[in-house]
């Protein structure tokens, strides 16, 4: 059975942006960036709480001052978790956009052909033309969201097959999900 798309470069970004959920790499560094990030608030907030506890709350003592000053800090960091959970993810896709802004290997065209031994995946651009035979076994990890799947078959590189695809008959879309059910245990469900 064959596939046939055009990938963009946008899906090429939102398999980036899957496989900073995958790649131990990017993981230790957005923990260490998280750390880090409630750390520097966490020390603003002290700065700021010395100050206001000093002049409004002078009349504790210097020990409950002290403690009412650390446990306030932490107030700004739980109230910036959201802020700073995703402030790696925002940054790391902006630059990797910002470095390929001027690439030209989008739109390529792309054509899976699916086999009970794997997949095959040819893709073109400019002339250039690469084939990957990829078979089952292959494929270590299953991402998604909400127009794709992503079949990881090595930590950084990926199938991306589009969930809503034009060309495929509902029988064929059905072959398909058995498949994949089949060898990758995955439930698909494409649209």
């Amino acid at each position: 059975m064959n596939l046939e798309y055009q990938m963009t470069f946008e899906d090429f970004m939102a398999l980036q942006k899957d496989s900073l959920k995958r790649i131990h790499y990017h993981q230790a560094r957005y923990n260490i960036t998280f750390v880090a990030l409630s750390m520097i608030v966490f020390l603003l907030g002290m700065i700021v709480f010395t100050l206001l506890v000093r002049i409004f709350l002078d009349f504790l003592s210097e020990n409950v001052r002290d403690i009412l000053k650390i446990c306030l800090s932490f107030i700004p960091v739980i109230l910036l978790r959201p802020i700073l959970t995703k402030y790696y993810e925002f940054v790391t896709i902006r630059q990797l956009r910002s470095s390929l802004k001027n690439d030209k290997r989008w739109p390529r065209n792309v054509s899976l052909n699916f086999h009970t031994a794997g997949i095959q995946v040819n893709s073109s651009y400019n002339g250039i033309n690469k084939n990957t035979d990829i078979a089952w076994k292959e494929i270590k990890n299953v991402g998604e969201d909400d127009d794709r799947f992503f079949l990881y078959y090595e930590n950084t590189e990926a199938i991306i097959l589009p969930k809503k695809n034009s060309t495929l008959t509902e029988s064929e879309r059905t072959k398909l999900g058995e498949l994949m059910k089949q060898h990758l245990n995955y439930e698909f469900k494409l649209e």
